[in-house]
């Protein structure tokens, strides 16, 4: 009778079919609403999204740059962040606690970051840049003067003028903690903001979103908003109106510039967006990277009432 010996490839490829079906097994549960991404980077727009309690199938027994490839219950194949995992035994989910689903009603912040996060992904909306026009010329196209591809696509963002039909309300630390690594899902979502006018209301000149232009009707209005008044740019989210935009509204600088430091409320609505040039002063210019612009709506609270600066 002859003697059968396995050779050692044959035992290590049965090993990993054994391994893999195993391992095809292991479930995780989602912790948080997060992108489904179709590659182990931000760096592309996201194929989908999960929500919180979602039931993934994991089909990689290790993370690739911070990444678990997963599959999804309709077999979507993609890719999640680690942080938004909470990976169970074999066979056996994880059990999380259920956050609350409410949808947040009108000048109501989300209650928990889990149901603003999955809103504003629902509610973001790809921005059209729109040119610069002055007295019927235009002065500036939709991506400004950038050469590089990312500041382009950064200036679409800024030089968009579609006016949302709502916006989702957001407090004052809910859009200064807004994670960085969530920018193809939740710029371009329509926001309301609360806070106070600080420090001055500031003339930006020469920048690329508006081809390095000065004059008042071809630059954009940099503004400070903190959560409590007369604070330090340090502490303030920027909110700007741009020269698109401001053709539609009357909004002037002799309006606005009394509200600066003052302890009068304002609302301010319009466009979320990442502005990722300005990464590094975070802390010293500014509280976040994440700004509304452009503004698409000022308000001002008056005998406990909100009124519209455009009325």
């Amino acid at each position: 009778m002859k003697r059968i010996v396995f050779a050692p490839i044959t035992l290590f490829s049965i090993c990993l079919f054994v391994c893999s079906s195993l391992f095809a097994q292991q479930t995780a549960m989602i912790n948080h609403g997060v992108s489904l991404r179709g590659d182990p980077s931000t760096d592309n727009p996201p194929i989908g999204h999960l929500n919180r309690n979602t039931t993934v199938t994991l089909l990689s027994a290790e993370p690739r740059t911070g990444f678990y490839h997963v599959k999804t219950n309709d077999g979507t194949e993609g890719w999640v962040g680690v942080k938004y995992l909470a990976v169970g035994s074999a066979g056996t989910p994880p059990t999380l606690t259920p956050t609350s689903t409410t949808t947040p009603t009108s000048g109501t912040p989300a209650t928990s970051d889990a149901d603003l996060l999955n809103t504003l992904f629902a509610a973001h909306k790809t921005a059209v840049g729109q040119p610069l026009v002055v007295n019927q010329q235009q002065v500036c196209g939709p991506e400004g003067d950038a050469t590089a591809q990312n500041i382009q696509a950064l200036n679409t963002n800024k030089n968009r003028t579609d006016e949302p039909p709502s916006y989702i309300p957001v407090s004052w630390d809910q859009i200064k903690n807004l994670p960085p690594d969530r920018v193809n899902d939740l710029q371009g979502a329509a926001v309301a903001v609360v806070g106070f006018l600080s420090h001055k209301l500031n003339v930006e000149q020469g920048e690329s979103t508006n081809c390095h232009l000065l004059a008042p009707d071809e630059v954009d209005w940099h503004i400070y908003l903190t959560k409590s008044p007369a604070q330090p740019i340090s502490s303030a989210v920027i909110v700007e109106a741009t020269p698109r935009v401001r053709p539609q509204h009357k909004w002037t600088t002799e309006m606005l510039s009394p509200l600066v430091d003052s302890n009068t409320q304002v609302r301010i609505s319009g466009w979320l967006l990442f502005d990722s040039e300005h990464v590094n002063v975070v802390g010293k210019e500014r509280a976040t990277v994440w700004e509304v612009h452009p503004i698409t709506r000022i308000e001002v609270q008056r005998d406990g009432q909100w009124v519209d600066l455009d009325q």
